[in-house]
């Protein structure tokens, strides 16, 4: 049975941003600079994961850029109705 640690965001907004960082961090600054996202998604993007001291880090520039594309790859429509 493995233990699991509970991951804590270590950003705030306004703050400079870490060269890496766990992946609650990571949605969490992805969350306040993109769009909306939760740290299990993290989990299933294409990012590398590095394992310094037994806890995934994650480049926090390079899933910053993995989220930018995916925003302008998604589709886009006008939610007004016309009359």
């Amino acid at each position: 049975m493995a233990i699991m640690s509970k991951q804590t965001v270590t950003w705030s907004a306004g703050s400079p941003l870490p060269a890496y960082a766990n992946k609650t961090t990571v949605a969490a600054i992805i969350s306040h600079l993109v769009f909306p996202i939760s740290r299990r998604t993290i989990e299933n993007w294409p990012l590398i994961a590095r394992r310094p001291n037994r806890e995934n880090v994650y480049n926090v520039e390079d899933a910053l850029n993995l989220a930018k594309a995916k925003l302008e790859q998604s589709p886009s429509y006008k939610q007004a109705a016309t009359k």
